[in-house]
């Protein structure tokens, strides 16, 4: 039987909390718990959702996506197939399967997603951060820079 990897418990304090803001989005990514924390086998992030705003569809090459809406009532997109997606909603997207999701709520919404295995999200964002910057979404450019991070952008954010 193949040894199970473990890691030392770790405990997510307020003040580990790396907040990364695309307006261009509308949403802000919270960093909650770093992967370098778990050994690498996941990490946790919470995004803040202005109403009618949502990431971009997109694909995770390697990482299963498991995402609970915290706030807002949201529309998911899996495969292309919207899913309506109330508070309280939870979503598993294995690898490889384009996705995105939109708050459909006049508040803001806030989602909490895990990733596994877990990345570098913070140089994933910082990334991010540095294209939106240059100027709007190239798709071509964004994905060559993204490529290392195992994913991709398969489109443009849904619409509300």
């Amino acid at each position: 039987m193949a040894e199970i990897p473990t890691f030392a418990a770790f405990v997510a304090a307020p003040e580990i909390d790396e907040r990364f803001s695309f307006p261009e989005l509308g949403i802000e990514q919270r960093l909650r718990i770093p992967a370098a924390a778990t050994g690498g086998q996941l990490c946790l992030v919470e995004q803040i959702c202005a109403p009618g705003k949502g990431p971009p569809r997109h694909v995770h090459i390697r990482q299963t996506e498991v995402l609970r809406i915290l706030e807002g009532d949201f529309m998911l997109e899996i495969d292309g197939a919207p899913i309506p997606a109330p508070q309280g909603t939870v979503a598993v997207i294995p690898p490889g399967r384009p996705h995105a999701f939109i708050n459909r709520s006049s508040a803001t919404g806030r989602v909490l997603f895990l990733l596994t295995p877990g990345s570098d999200l913070a140089a994933f964002f910082r990334t991010l951060k540095e294209l939106s910057a240059a100027g709007p979404l190239d798709r071509e450019r964004w994905n060559e820079a993204l490529a290392a991070f195992g994913f991709a952008i398969t489109g443009p954010p849904m619409e509300a």
